[in-house]
């Protein structure tokens, strides 16, 4: 475990986005997790949590929950090719939203350096605490086990720290969906720091793993680029990493989706990793069959009518996502496309405060003097020097 992240003022936020956040992360297993359990008023987070990051998947501690969307609670089907939600309305009008041009949104130009784990442990989000979004914006929406809207009550419990029938859960929408072959939104947990809630990420896959530079899924998202609004925060995320919220995808230190879905714990895959890290373990590095043992964990966990979104979106990260496990990309903040801002809730579009990071560019005193190096655990998780200011700061 290591130490929370301490909170920046919104003007010291604005410059560290302005640089590469720094570090390969803080992580060397499998799976992962990472979370605030919950905040109290006024958004102090006197129970957050971490759960230990893990190379092959990472987890959040805490999960996105929607209800603005319109096609919140319907039943989604998906392109056996792409993995793109084919109904409810879910992707017509997802496509355009992307750029407003109808097409995938333009290549980054300078950007930094990152890469994507996965989690989802069904929690309540660090972005679900009114006290912990931008006052000018709502906080994100929960549901309660039955995926039921819990609406503007911001204040119920998380149900990792209270399971009960009404307590606070990730809403089932939250799960990522294609919108074409090669573009695909969704939501994603991030470094514990200042004012993230709602703003969106553009990654650019870069056809290399992580950990393992040669990993086949991470080769096949080549040219894929993905979209994902910030709702969740994580002590054990390092810099420059994206959590992303998909359904089997680990669920760390923290769980109530065993508790939600009537399952044993055992059902969910590795406890670091999910049903990937799982199917490693069974079937080796053998592409086609980690993505058809994978399908069948989607399957047998998620194959109830109610679950049909959670299907979806464990489908998506077998057919789109390739079963890939902790792809490196590029990454740049965007403005949102409406389509997750319709389905989160949170608009940060009148504030006008995207921020952009240097892409390698020379580091100022000012940006390195703002870095936790809280992450680096003395140096002994620093990783390879990924060219931001942050490891140059903390390792260099």
């Amino acid at each position: 475990m290591i130490a929370p992240r301490r909170s920046l003022p919104p003007t010291l936020l604005l410059a560290l986005l302005a640089a590469c956040p720094g570090g390969a992360g803080n992580s060397t297993d499998s799976g992962g997790g990472t979370g605030d359990t919950g905040a109290g008023p006024g958004g102090t987070s006197a129970t957050s949590a971490t759960s230990g990051a893990s190379a092959t998947s990472g987890a959040s501690a805490t999960s996105g929950a929607s209800v603005t969307s319109a096609t919140s609670g319907a039943t989604n089907a998906t392109d056996p090719t792409t993995g793109a939600a084919t109904s409810a309305g879910t992707t017509a009008s997802t496509t355009a939203a992307a750029t407003g041009t109808g097409g995938d949104p333009p290549p980054l130009g300078e950007s930094c350096q990152g890469y994507a784990t996965r989690y989802w442990d069904c929690c309540k989000a660090h972005c679900g605490w009114k006290g912990n979004v931008n006052p000018a914006t709502d906080a994100l929406a929960s549901c309660d086990k039955n995926d039921q809207s819990l609406g503007a009550d911001y204040d119920v419990p998380s149900a990792c720290q209270n399971q009960s029938e009404s307590s606070a859960f990730t809403c089932y929408d939250m799960a990522p969906w294609a919108v074409s072959a090669t573009l695909a939104y969704g939501f994603a947990a991030v470094p514990a720091s200042g004012d993230i809630c709602g703003r969106c990420y553009q990654l650019q896959f870069d056809g290399t793993g992580h950990y393992n530079a040669q990993d086949p899924g991470s080769v096949a998202l080549l040219g894929k680029t993905m979209i994902v609004q910030a709702t969740n925060i994580g002590f054990d995320v390092g810099g420059g990493q994206f959590d992303i919220l998909t359904p089997g995808g680990g669920v760390g230190m923290f769980d109530a989706c065993s508790y939600q879905w009537g399952v044993d714990p055992s059902e969910l895959g590795a406890v670091y990793g999910g049903f990937m890290t799982y199917c490693q373990q069974q079937v080796g590095g053998d592409h086609q069959k980690l993505k058809d043992c994978v399908q069948s964990r989607c399957d047998a966990v998620f194959g109830k009518p109610a679950l049909a979104e959670l299907a979806a979106g464990c489908q998506w990260y077998v057919q789109w996502y390739e079963v890939a496990d902790n792809p490196n990309l590029h990454y740049q903040e965007v403005a949102c496309p409406a389509a997750l801002v319709e389905r989160s809730g949170i608009d940060r579009g009148p504030l006008n405060d995207v921020g952009t990071c240097s892409g390698g560019a020379a580091c100022t005193q000012q940006e390195m003097d703002m870095c936790d190096c809280s992450w680096t655990n003395n140096g002994q998780t620093c990783g390879q020097d990924d060219g931001s200011c942050c490891w140059t700061a903390c390792c260099g």
